[in-house]
C-alpha cells in the first residue's frame, strides 16, 4: 500500500439541510402569512393645547353710574319731578353710551347698561306723567 497524501480522496459532502415543509402555496411554512395587513397602532388622543384667550373687558364705570343715576332718579320722581328729570336723563344717556361700548366689545357691564337704559326710560316716562299731573292740577299737594 502506498501512502497517499490525502489529496487524492474526495472530501465528504457537507450535510444538506432538510428542505422546509411546504404548504399549499408552495412557500415554506412561516413565509406565507396569508392576507395579513399590518397597520400602525392608533394614535393616542392628545387634548388641545391651551390657547391664549384675552381677558374679558372690565365693567364700564359709565354703566354703573348710569344705572345708579337712573335708579335714584326713578325712585325720587314722585317727590321732586323737576329735579329728578336731570338725573334720569343723564342716567339714560350714560347707560346708552356704555351699552354702545359693550356692543363694540370695548367695555363690559352690559347687564348694568341695559338695566340703566330700562330704568332711565321708565324714569323719563314717570317724570313726564308726574309733571303733566301737576300742571293739570289733578294732583293734590295737601291731604285736604
Amino acid at each position: 500500500m502506498t501512502a497517499s497524501s490525502g489529496w487524492d480522496r474526495l472530501p465528504h459532502p457537507a450535510p444538506q439541510p432538510e428542505p422546509a415543509p411546504h404548504d399549499q402555496t408552495g412557500e415554506p411554512v412561516g413565509y406565507n402569512l396569508g392576507n395579513v395587513q399590518f397597520e400602525q397602532p392608533p394614535m393616542p388622543v392628545v387634548p388641545p393645547a391651551a390657547t391664549y384667550a384675552p381677558a374679558p373687558p372690565l365693567p364700564a364705570k359709565e354703566a354703573t353710574a348710569g344705572f345708579v343715576l337712573s335708579l335714584v332718579g326713578l325712585a325720587a320722581t314722585p317727590f321732586l319731578p323737576i329735579f329728578t328729570f336731570a338725573l334720569v336723563a343723564s342716567g339714560l344717556v350714560l347707560s346708552a353710551s356704555s351699552l354702545r361700548e359693550c356692543r363694540r366689545g370695548v367695555a363690559g357691564g352690559r347687564g348694568r347698561a341695559i338695566a340703566g337704559v330700562v330704568l332711565g326710560i321708565l324714569g323719563v316716562v314717570l317724570t313726564v306723567v308726574v309733571l303733566l299731573d301737576f300742571m293739570t292740577g289733578y294732583a293734590t299737594i295737601s291731604p285736604t
